[in-house]
């Protein structure tokens, strides 16, 4: 959803003041037409008739003003109520695609001047927020939660899954035998986080202080995972000239794409493949980076020069400390920081074997 959008669902959220007037009107079986402007005086052709009031912005006030039949003008950081009761005169030839008059009022009026306008329904008890050329129907607070509660659980399930396949690509890597098939699926499950991730966050924007729990949730879930899918790219981007942005252009086009598949993956790493088998049938080399800056901690310029002189996580994995050090930036604790955290993912396969064989 577009965040411009978005900033304004915020308006209405649960917990904010204008939220807390627009139930008090659904409560009341009553209807309201609402709109957020900067200036009171900048629309005289389009807002006339009411009442100038120019007072505080309390609930309880945009409550009982909405008993009146016209629009209530408020000030579009929620500070003032400006006027009550106004007769609203947008340009009628502007299209809307809407049936009742205080909805299609609202849209003209959105449309005209860019402004946000909110309808309370009477009739269909619903909440519709109309921005230029956007109109957002607000969902039961029930239903979001519903949908919040299903969408955390299917995210839960790709990130343990993402995760997975990232711990087996550690250790094929070292071991020399990764094909362009176990880069491609551990970026399709990544990149399935980061989508669902997205497609959540209207959602909880329009729940408000309802999802603090939510949000803590899948910012657990998805606090690194832009910046491991970044290096996993970084490791298996197969262009002669890579530009600094690359990676992160490449990341965002794939999880904007509607579709993302295996040979889209691989295509976008630099790869011309054909069919899924063509995939499974390329070995390649990570580069090191991840390993480097996620698992060793290696800074991502220092990291650029290890790489620049071993050229592949292979050729790092059999340097000892002094072959490291001989690169620029690379001490005695950076060496052994890079053998020791190389180490222990080859002890880990060891002791994943050892435990399959228990079994």
């Amino acid at each position: 959803m577009n965040e411009e959008l978005l900033e304004k669902i915020k308006l209405i959220a649960p917990g904010t003041m204008l939220r807390k007037a627009i139930d008090d009107i659904m409560r009341a079986n009553t209807g309201a037409l609402i709109v957020l402007i900067d200036d009171p005086d900048k629309y005289k052709n389009i807002i006339q008739g009411g009442f100038r009031l120019n007072i505080n912005f309390e609930p309880e006030f945009l409550y009982e003003l909405s008993k009146m039949d016209g629009a209530i003008v408020v000030s579009s950081d929620i500070s003032k109520i400006y006027y009550a009761n106004v007769h609203l005169v947008p340009d009628p030839s502007i299209p809307t695609t809407e049936t009742g008059m205080r909805h299609r009022t609202a849209e003209r009026f959105a449309k005209q001047t860019g402004d946000v306008v909110i309808t309370v329904s009477r009739r269909r008890k619903t909440i519709t927020l109309f921005y230029k050329n956007y109109k957002y129907v607000v969902n039961d607070i029930t239903l979001v939660l519903s949908k919040v509660s299903q969408a955390i659980n299917t995210l839960e399930k790709y990130r343990k899954n993402f995760d997975k396949l990232l711990s087996e690509l550690d250790i094929i890597e070292l071991e020399n035998r990764t094909t362009l098939y176990d880069v491609v699926k551990v970026l399709e499950k990544g990149i399935m986080v980061m989508k669902i991730s997205y497609e959540i966050k209207p959602y909880l924007t329009e729940l408000g202080e309802e999802a603090r729990l939510a949000k803590m949730q899948v910012n657990e879930l998805t606090e690194d995972i832009d910046d491991l899918l970044e290096l996993i790219i970084m490791d298996y981007y197969n262009y002669e000239e890579e530009k600094e942005d690359d990676p992160k252009i490449i990341l965002e086009n794939l999880v904007k794409s509607p579709t993302v598949d295996s040979i889209k993956i691989a295509r976008s790493l630099g790869y011309s493949v054909q069919t899924s088998s063509q995939i499974e049938d390329i070995t390649v080399k990570s580069k090191g980076f991840r390993i480097l800056k996620y698992i060793a901690k290696i800074p991502m310029s220092i990291s650029r020069k290890v790489i620049d002189n071993f050229k592949n996580i292979v050729a790092i994995s059999q340097a000892s400390i002094e072959d490291l050090k001989s690169v620029e930036g690379i001490g005695n604790k950076r060496a052994k920081s890079i053998v020791d955290s190389i180490h222990s993912l080859k002890m880990r396969k060891t002791a994943a074997m050892e435990g399959e064989e228990m079994q």
